[in-house]
């Protein structure tokens, strides 16, 4: 299978990592001191994705939620690109006083540095907390001739590589399940990788790809009840309780592709002082709960029943890396 590594971005990572001006996890000042009326100066959050997609929509509703809670201001930047590693790799690399944060996804930390060299491992990261997460959606326009899961996979199999499919990256929770319905289904959809899920949406819109695989987010979820798009399936183990019509792709006949749900977190450079982790951790868990976050993340779509917080989120980051890293490599190594 042809190689879709993100090597050619190594020279994006460089400049990124210099512009940070950060002294990486081994600062002197970065010790359990650090959080004593921590926090001392404004924080910026670095948003890995494009402007506009549920990354950076789930970033800015933190970030006002965190003004409110702690009192200072909170800059997003939005330093995008390798499906979240260029953003991501810059937060490694930042000074650990929890001034400097990231939102991004659990895929771009712990499933993309298993891939290729990205400047950074998960380990050089801390998972904060969980702030939103959905699977993805098969979707093609209203007027598109698959009316059903079961066309899509039909034309791929007759058109193989001509039948194309946007994703938001080329190494996203989506974007592997497509490549794994290629090599372990024989459907040879052809990806089409975009900075975030909005620009792949709006190629969608302007019939440049024939279907896209975001999370039902709110853009989504708005060009879906003004009629302009069909989804056909889900990404994830079960149905989602708000498109009860649309079948899984398990339950369509990719039983083992359950993995295309997208996990939008929060994090902080490693080293960073336990204290002020905890901190941001039960920050965090008040702005998810705040309604007027909760309002700006399409809450009953996206927001979990329950908060998952650093300890929980780790662990939960590494199973599902070491369960997939043999297939991830098999793909894409």
């Amino acid at each position: 299978m042809k190689k879709l590594g993100i090597g050619l971005v190594a020279g994006v990572l460089t400049l990124s990592l210099a512009a940070c001006g950060g002294s990486g996890s081994s600062d002197a000042g970065a010790d359990a001191g650090a959080a004593d009326g921590y926090p001392e100066d404004d924080i910026t959050m670095i948003v890995t994705y494009a402007a506009g997609g549920p990354t950076d929509i789930a970033g800015r509703a933190v970030a006002a939620a965190f003004e409110k809670e702690l009192g200072v201001s909170v800059v997003v930047e939005n330093v995008e690109g390798a499906s979240g590693a260029v953003g991501s790799a810059q937060l490694s690399q930042a000074r650990p006083d929890g001034l400097t944060i990231a939102m991004t996804t659990a895929s771009a930390v712990s499933r993309v540095p298993l891939i290729e060299e990205v400047g950074f491992t998960q380990d050089d990261v801390i998972p904060v907390g969980t702030v939103t997460e959905g699977a993805g959606v098969i979707l093609v326009p209203a007027d598109s001739p698959y009316k059903t899961i079961d066309d899509l996979v039909e034309a791929a199999k007759k058109n193989p590589d001509k039948i194309t499919i946007g994703a938001a990256g080329a190494q996203t929770p989506q974007a592997v399940e497509i490549e794994r319905m290629k090599s372990e289904y024989d459907v040879p959809l052809q990806l089409v990788p975009f900075q975030g899920d909005a620009p792949s949406l709006t190629a969608l819109l302007g019939k440049n790809v024939d279907a896209i695989v975001p999370s039902y987010n709110a853009a989504v979820r708005a060009q879906h009840e003004a009629g302009a798009i069909r989804p056909l399936a889900i990404m994830g183990e079960e149905r989602a309780d708000y498109l009860p019509e649309v079948p899984t792709l398990a339950e369509s006949g990719f039983e083992d592709l359950i993995y295309g749900v997208s996990t939008f977190i929060l994090i902080a450079p490693k080293g960073t002082p336990e204290a002020v982790v905890a901190k941001l951790e039960e920050t965090l868990e008040a702005a998810v709960k705040d309604p007027d976050t909760y309002k700006a993340l399409d809450g009953d779509v996206l927001v979990p029943e329950k908060f998952t917080g650093s300890k929980d989120l780790t662990k939960k980051m590494k199973d599902e890396s070491a369960a997939l890293k043999d297939v991830l490599q098999e793909l894409f190594g």
